[in-house]
């Protein structure tokens, strides 16, 4: 019985000592400086992450529920690597840290093969192409979107000849979305964005006909599904069929749509 009460008395100690009310935990630390600290010599390996062209460095941290098999739409390989995220509970998860949608066409290359002809009538009202380029995409988190792009024009007469009376006509690219969710408050099927210019000329031999507008524009969006499209627009005063003209869209080089979004 009395041996009994000792170790009793004994275990009561040990639970109430520095041992077991130890509110932080080290790893390689007998000194934790926080409720979980990672401690060790530090070295950089001649190990690289990936073909990231980074080193590691140790001591690291793994954990199996960021890794790819658990966020297979994430990694794109097992060479890539990928921003962590901490909500405001301390949660962690794993996002791509840039997405690129559609085709994106470098510097120097064109994504438009084939030319677009726009025949404007000359009644003050904007006559627009088709789709040149168009891109469909969907954000799995709320994102920073970028949209840039690049479009080639080339004004000509109505007969394809320089024109030469001096009068002003107008020609634009545009930027539209003809497909977004509700929650986005964008309103489909008008223009987001747009560049454009107020082209004259009187000269015959005038070189300066062949111009590229370049929408750009960056927009905060929520999850969902997208459809960005780039058209070429023109108009012209109300003087038909004297100033009637033609642009020639998308027949020079470095035509682009790039879409990139960072998740937020």
């Amino acid at each position: 019985m009395k041996n009994t009460i000792k170790i009793i008395y004994f275990l009561g100690i040990l639970m109430s000592s520095p041992i077991f009310s130890q509110q932080y935990m080290g790893i390689m630390t007998e000194n934790p400086k926080a409720p979980l600290h990672v401690s060790g010599p530090v070295s950089v390996s001649s190990t690289q992450i990936g073909d990231t062209n980074i080193t590691l460095v140790t001591p690291t941290i793994r954990i199996d529920g960021l890794n790819m098999s658990n966020n297979p739409t994430v990694f794109t390989s097992s060479n890539t690597t990928n921003p962590l995220y901490v909500n405001s509970n301390g949660d962690l998860s794993v996002k791509k840290g840039i997405e690129i949608f559609g085709t994106y066409t470098l510097p120097g290359s064109d994504a438009i093969t084939t030319s677009t002809t726009l025949n404007v009538t000359a009644n003050e009202t904007y006559q627009v192409t088709g789709d040149l380029l168009s891109t469909t995409f969907t954000l799995q988190h709320r994102s920073m979107v970028y949209i840039s792009s690049s479009l080639s024009a080339e004004i000509q007469s109505s007969t394809g000849d320089v024109i030469t009376d001096g009068k002003a006509r107008s020609i634009a690219a545009v930027i539209l979305f003809t497909a977004a969710p509700a929650s986005s408050n964008i309103v489909v099927n008008s223009s987001y964005m747009s560049d454009g210019i107020t082209y004259s000329n009187r000269r015959s031999a005038s070189l300066n006909r062949s111009f590229t507008l370049c929408p750009t524009s960056e927009v905060l969006l929520p999850p969902g599904t997208y459809t960005v499209a780039l058209r070429g627009a023109g108009i012209a005063g109300n003087n038909s069929p004297a100033e009637n003209f033609r642009v020639i869209w998308g027949g020079g080089s470095n035509d682009k749509l790039n879409i990139l979004a960072k998740p937020l």
